[in-house]
């Protein structure tokens, strides 16, 4: 499984940009502040429908704009689809599969897997046992989406 395309607007820093990908190791090189982890976390916006730094989806908007974009065209095994939403301020957020919209957000989830370890995590070892649950429970509903909803409840 592999990123071909993904694209953003108006998420975090960034107005829009579109980063083409190959298989393999891809390095984001850049001076502190640039934007570098905000793409990152788009990536794993798409395989979650979460933020690792963030508890809601607010923050995730580019200062003065109401609703973000972001998206991705992910080859697995031959087969290649395409995912986006849109983040939307004060409304339900919006996804689609191919150009089609989803019924529900979370019908995107599966489609990209994502692992981030990040300075954060290390509260996985020192810290209290909600934190090691909320890791668990993210995993679970990566490996099978369909636990998203029981994950919800």
């Amino acid at each position: 499984m592999y990123v071909r395309t993904f694209s953003l607007r108006d998420f975090r820093s960034w107005e829009a940009v579109s980063v083409e990908l190959s298989p393999g190791a891809t390095v984001f090189v850049g001076r502190n502040g640039h934007g570098k982890t905000n793409l990152l976390e788009a990536l794993g916006y798409l395989s979650t429908l979460s933020s690792h730094r963030v508890a809601s989806d607010t923050p995730l908007l580019r200062a003065g704009t109401t609703r973000a974009f972001t998206g991705a065209q992910v080859v697995n095994a031959g087969r290649e689809l395409g995912i986006d939403i849109e983040i939307n301020e004060g409304k339900p957020n919006r996804a689609r599969i191919n150009q089609s919209p989803a019924r529900r957000p979370r019908e995107i989830l599966g489609i990209l897997r994502t692992v981030l370890f990040a300075p954060e995590d290390l509260s996985l070892v020192r810290g209290d046992p909600g934190d090691r649950r909320r890791y668990l429970d993210e995993l679970l509903t990566t490996r099978y989406p369909r636990m998203s909803g029981v994950r919800a409840d």
